[in-house]
């Protein structure tokens, strides 16, 4: 349980929400419920002959035209916080 509450904690920092002590227990229930449905997608069996069946026959492509964009002055212009042509921001992710 000890693992589940670290992971919550440390989520939560990532993502900068406060959650109390006595929500934690809904958390790690409310993850387990979530990757349990979406580990049912390993339990779809799919046959091998429609595997490689054209899924783009129907998919619309957009005209490939030229766009006019901004340029790089134009959208650091306004930017509180910049280096060099690249927005600066904090860094959210911490590595283990």
């Amino acid at each position: 349980m000890s693992k589940d509450k670290d992971l919550v904690e440390k989520i939560s920092r990532l993502s900068r929400l406060k959650i109390d002590e006595n929500e934690i227990d809904g958390f790690i229930k409310n993850f387990k419920d979530i990757l349990n449905y979406i580990d049912l997608l390993n339990s779809v069996k799919i046959d091998d002959d429609t595997k490689d069946i054209e899924i783009l026959n129907d998919y619309a492509v957009r005209d490939d035209s030229q766009v006019d964009k901004l340029s790089n002055e134009e959208v650091l212009l306004n930017a509180s916080n910049k280096e060099g042509k690249f927005f600066a921001v904090k860094k959210v992710i911490e590595e283990d």
